[in-house]
């Protein structure tokens, strides 16, 4: 990597708002690290004012979160990938939205370190909301699935 590219990593970097770089090779080693990302000179910015909400919009807002509140979250207990059955083809899910299922009942499974570990629920009720699609990534404590 010569000096050149190094200036065009460096461009790129500072316009995509990357704060650490690091590359290497049997040559070289290269670690940036950004100050945090300052408007870039290249693109225009206009402030927008906030919409205020119309009484009648403001009134259908507390309708409308009111039956969230009521729902029931299921939530990974460790990272991996999310399936919907014990296989990576998607051909039978375990679950679907309107099922209604039972406390300790498996609702998926997550691979880690190419196991698959069963995910059961630790509610009962029936199935409003699947928010993890089959083969994605998922965190710890993320919702996997919201029940009423």
């Amino acid at each position: 990597m010569d000096l050149k590219q190094i200036e065009q990593t460096l461009t790129l970097l500072k316009t995509y708002g990357v704060k650490h770089f690091k590359y290497g090779d049997e040559d070289m080693e290269l670690e940036l690290d950004l100050p945090a990302a300052q408007p870039n000179d290249d693109y225009a910015f206009t402030p927008v004012a906030p919409v205020q909400p119309t009484p009648q919009a403001a009134a259908a807002q507390p309708q409308e979160a009111a039956p969230a509140d009521d729902l029931k979250e299921i939530r990974s207990q460790m990272i991996g990938t999310f399936y919907l059955q014990d296989e990576k083809e998607l051909t039978k899910p375990v679950i679907k939205v309107g099922d209604v299922i039972q406390k300790g009942d498996i609702i998926g499974y997550v691979e880690a370190m190419k196991v698959m570990n069963e995910v059961t629920a630790d509610e009962s009720g029936e199935i409003v909301e699947i928010l993890v699609d089959h083969g994605e990534n998922i965190e710890h404590n993320q919702v996997i699935v919201k029940l009423k």
